[in-house]
């Protein structure tokens, strides 16, 4: 993970943890995005208003008609939410595009620059191979008006595409005495090497100098699989464009589980950094490497194995 720059491929969006059915959410969509009833709606909706009363007060022949009619009128209203769906997803991913590649020419040539005060991952794998994790980080306006950040995040082996879909995330900002803890929209996009891009668009924009600091929960499912299964072992990177003064990865276990680990990176005897292991108080293996004055583009880690 990082803040590097990357070219853009739109694909499926994180979704911000929304609760409603599947179905439900479809009819919410349809009635919000659809102004007008047409005529093949308006249809749809009469025959199954007619097909209900048929089968309600009719008999013999007529019911059975009556039954029909709202059977093929049901199907035709769930075609009909289908392709809605369908068209608006096309929207949303023209919309999405143009928006991402205008804050990538802003970050590029418009001087969108930022540098990372501190940085602190917390990663707590289920024992399905799923992750929760936090990200708590402070960001450093070097430009004018900083208008939004972006980081990068992938899972570290051939993750399938299908997952996609059930990736979830939250932004707020981080509370400090009573004040914070609000929700900032945020924008996403699978490049094509499946990393994960997510532009966090600050409110208002932070003036040269200031900071902001913000607290990022993902869910990944299946993120940390080969590991939990024993195939392979697993590393934990991250790395920034520029110099961070304070940057810590925590990695916590299921309880029950034991496993070797080791720096990764480009870490060197020079820096200041160290390594620990311990149970914390809910009995789950905790693994954190802290490392100060990390120099730009350079990876640090921790790869662990359960083998």
């Amino acid at each position: 993970m990082g803040v590097a720059r990357a070219g853009l491929d739109v694909r499926e969006p994180v979704h911000r943890g929304r609760r409603r059915s599947a179905v439900g959410s479809r009819l919410r969509d349809y009635v919000v995005y659809t102004p007008v009833v047409g005529p093949v709606e308006g249809g749809a909706a009469l025959a199954l208003a007619g097909g209900f009363t048929a089968a309600l007060v009719g008999h013999g022949h007529l019911r059975v008609f009556g039954l029909g009619l709202v059977a093929c009128a049901g199907v035709a209203v769930f075609a009909m939410l289908v392709v809605n769906r369908v068209v608006w997803r096309d929207r949303d991913v023209v919309e999405r595009r143009l928006l991402l590649a205008y804050c990538d020419r802003l970050e590029n040539v418009h001087g969108q620059k930022w540098s990372v005060r501190s940085w602190v991952q917390e990663v707590d794998v289920q024992p399905n191979g799923d992750v929760r994790q936090r990200i708590s980080f402070t960001v450093v306006a070097l430009c004018e008006v900083l208008y939004f950040c972006t980081f990068h995040d992938r899972a570290n082996w051939e993750w399938p595409r299908r997952h996609r879909r059930r990736v979830q995330a939250h932004v707020r900002s981080v509370e400090v005495r009573g004040e914070g803890g609000t929700r900032y929209d945020f924008t996403t996009s699978w490049l094509d090497n499946g990393v994960l891009k997510m532009v966090v668009h600050l409110h208002g924009g932070v003036p040269l100098g200031g900071e902001v600091s913000l607290s990022v929960d993902m869910f990944w499912p299946a993120k940390c699989l080969p590991l939990m299964r024993g195939d392979r072992a697993d590393e934990f990177l991250a790395s920034f464009a520029e110099p961070v003064p304070f940057a810590q990865y925590v990695i916590r276990l299921p309880v029950g589980e034991r496993a070797s680990f080791e720096k990764v990176g480009m870490l060197t005897e020079q820096d200041d950094c160290s390594l620990t292991r311990e149970l914390n108080q809910s009995g789950h293996l905790e693994t954190t490497l802290t490392v100060r004055d990390l120099p730009a583009y350079r990876k640090f880690g921790v790869r662990l194995d359960l083998a």
